[in-house]
């Protein structure tokens, strides 16, 4: 069954050729941008558009306008399109900070273009202007005078204007004849919801992530893509990594340099963390990241090495992922590019790796009914030692 992954709607210049498309926020359920909040939106647009729509976006063969929020301008990472064919908006919500002023700046000097849209002509956005190719104005908020007033006294920026929101012809002869350069609006052409087959964002995008994290010699160009798809990620672990708890004496400004500081496994740990508190609760985090550890210590007991502890770490952690990930668990492991080994030990507790995560949710189950007494005393050490761990995680957490 189709699912709503977004809407286009065309911007058209002078000769009424197609421009470029406006990418909308669309949901099946017809919540907005706005109820889900702009980190949430921008998230699922680009995920739909990179992983559901490639055929329509190849289709037409130029830009897209994408409304981008302020923490993923400030989040140190980029769109994963080539600059060229994207351009970036504006919403009206961004504050013309320094600090945002300074991530436009990153932005254009890797050749990304800006609209701004629904712009105020206000000083404080001066910075800004002299960076961007658009000016959007909004004509159902601006009156044609102003716009003419304004429209004259910038004509020396090179940028294009464009009219939105015309609903008639006669609005639209007005404002060609003004001199402005591009137009959308209903009169032109109507949003068009675009169709498809959409991956589960929660799922696709931490499927991604835990694989490359787990792979067995991580790329780091293919790691620092896979976290970059999660802006709300890329946030939290910029916030940990210059945070007091790593005493960097220099602010750490993207993902490659996160993943450089932090190093592999402990990267593993943050990123886990977070995905985890995000869509579980404390308690349920702890119990799966502790069955983990406790995985992977006792197959390092058992003398096999450091690498088949990791396989055991992920197992532990992947048969929790429905509660962890909040993720249904046979699509979601699945879907993951992995062995069968450990597929099968999550699935159907096969062979040592399964027989080792049955041993341990066994425990698990004794803990939980407070019949510690009965459990494997060797058993009960792996469980300390595997609880403080994770307790360690959860305090540099809150201190990060």
């Amino acid at each position: 069954m189709a699912e709503i992954l977004f809407a286009a709607q065309p911007i058209y210049d002078r000769r009424g050729h197609i421009y470029s498309h406006e990418l909308l926020y669309r949901h099946d359920s017809g919540v907005s941008a706005l109820d889900v909040g702009d980190e949430r939106a921008t998230s699922e647009l680009l995920f739909n558009l990179c992983t559901g729509v490639i055929e329509h976006v190849e289709h037409y063969k130029m830009p897209v306008c994408i409304n981008v929020s302020a923490d993923f301008l400030l989040s140190g990472i980029f769109l994963p399109l080539n600059p060229k064919d994207v351009i970036v908006e504006l919403i009206e919500r961004i504050e013309p900070t320094p600090e945002i002023i300074a991530a436009i700046r990153a932005w254009v000097d890797e050749g990304f273009r800006f609209a701004l849209d629904d712009f105020e002509f206000h000083p404080a956005w001066d910075p800004i202007l002299k960076m961007a190719t658009i000016i959007k104005v909004d004509i159902t908020k601006t009156s044609f005078e102003e716009a003419s007033e304004h429209y004259h006294a910038l004509r020396d920026y090179p940028v294009l204007w464009l009219a939105e929101k015309i609903e008639e012809e006669a609005t639209y002869e007005k404002y060609k004849d003004l001199g402005f350069d591009l137009f959308q609006g209903f009169y032109l052409a109507k949003p068009k919801v675009i169709e498809g087959r959409k991956v589960p964002s929660a799922a696709g995008e931490q499927a991604m992530i835990i694989q490359q994290l787990f792979s067995e010699e991580p790329d780091l160009y293919d790691l620092v893509a896979a976290i970059s798809t999660d802006p709300v990620l890329v946030v939290n672990l910029l916030r940990i990594a210059n945070s007091p708890y790593y005493g960097v004496a220099r602010k750490i400004e993207s993902v490659r340099e996160v993943v450089m500081l932090l190093g592999l496994e402990p990267l593993r740990k943050w990123v886990l963390l977070i995905l985890s508190l995000r869509n579980s609760t404390p308690g349920a985090a702890k119990l799966v990241l502790t069955r983990a550890y406790m995985c992977a210590e006792l197959m390092r007991q058992s003398a096999h090495g450091s690498r088949a502890a990791d396989v055991a770490f992920l197992v532990g952690l992947l048969s929790g992922c429905d509660i962890l990930l909040d993720v249904n668990k046979n699509e979601f492991v699945n879907e993951l590019n992995i062995s069968s080994s450990v597929r099968d030990a999550v699935l159907s507790y096969f062979g040592e790796l399964g027989e080792q995560l049955r041993s341990v949710e066994d425990f698990e189950y004794s803990v939980a009914m407070k019949r510690i007494d009965l459990a494997d005393p060797e058993l009960f050490q792996v469980y300390k030692q595997s609880h403080f761990l994770v307790d360690e995680l959860f305090q540099a957490m809150e201190a990060a």
